[in-house]
């Protein structure tokens, strides 16, 4: 099981050292680890470049059924956990969105200031809700759910983040490509293919990307990169907020670009002012209005070019 969640968090961070860093042990460990599951299997799961893996095809197979696994594990753990608890709030969400934001903002917020556990159900799934399911989701969609309350909580945008270093040697838009792009492999919008270079570079009257140094299968994990690495990245909000409040990554552009998509608070219908669900819905709106106040100087474009009002 340990090899397993070592290789896991390496293929998932694209790092040895990322990994180890969540895992709290040194990078070799992590190294030893996905060596012994190499050599029981019988062939690689990453290819070892210089400062960088990368998974092979049978290691983002193997990547993939394991997230889902442990995804499930934990889930049952956290319910088991809260079983004899009362006041406890069940919200399903994206894994990125309360490991990088909402867990630290608002679980402890909600046990000293409103006497509620939250329990967390992290999963890309748009679980059922009510019933034994969860009460409340934040979901990531374009439109609300017309079946469901819904509530617009945080439309993201994305600018390029880069580490000072390079920040010093790029003097324009046009310097971006030179020093490697980082893609994701996330379609926005449900469009195949579309992410935010495309649209960013048109915003500053360039064509999109040709080349790519890296490819990731998220932007946490870009943005992550970004910093291991040095490539550029692109993201923005709770993603990189932490990097760049700690000075290790950039955004020396004042232009981003937001999608159509954006986050939604949901719940069933006549549940939405139930105690529990509106203290949670208040503190998330909370959290959202101080994090837009922290980039209110970028000047944000929808894809198709055209700039939005603050």
């Amino acid at each position: 099981m340990n090899a397993l969640r070592s290789f896991e968090a390496a293929a998932r961070h694209q790092s040895f050292a990322l990994a180890a860093v969540e895992l709290n042990v040194s990078p070799a460990a992590v190294g030893f680890q996905v060596k012994r599951i190499e050599e029981d299997l019988g062939f690689p799961l990453f290819i070892r470049k210089h400062k960088a893996i990368e998974l092979t095809r049978e290691g983002t197979n193997l990547m993939r059924q394991l997230t889902k696994g442990f995804d499930i594990i934990g889930s049952a753990w956290q319910q088991a956990e809260m079983l004899n608890q009362s006041n406890t709030l069940k919200v399903t969400a994206p894994v990125a969105l309360v490991k990088r934001w909402l867990f630290d903002e608002i679980s402890q917020k909600a046990r000293s200031r409103y006497k509620m556990q939250i329990s967390w159900d992290m999963s890309q799934m748009n679980r059922r809700l009510g019933g034994s399911g969860p009460d409340a989701a934040i979901r990531y969609a374009i439109a609300p759910d017309r079946d469901l309350f819904s509530e617009p909580i945080l439309r993201p945008w994305f600018t390029p983040l880069m580490r000072p270093d390079i920040a010093r040697k790029v003097k324009s838009a046009a310097d971006l490509e030179k020093h490697g792009l980082i893609n994701v492999d996330f379609s926005q919008d449900g469009v195949s293919g579309l992410t935010a270079w495309a649209p960013w570079n048109a915003v500053q009257g360039l064509k999109p990307p040709t080349q790519y140094e890296m490819v990731c299968a998220d932007t946490i994990t870009a943005i992550d990169m970004a910093v291991e690495t040095g490539y550029i990245a692109i993201g923005g909000y709770f993603a990189a907020l932490e990097h760049v409040a700690s000075g290790r990554l950039v955004a020396p552009f004042n232009t981003a670009v937001c999608p159509k998509s954006q986050f939604w608070f949901v719940c069933e219908k006549g549940r939405e002012l139930e105690p529990e669900i509106l203290s949670f819905r208040n503190a998330v709106k909370d959290c959202a209005t101080r994090l837009k106040a922290s980039f209110d100087d970028l000047v944000m474009f929808n894809f198709r070019g055209a700039q939005l009002s603050n």
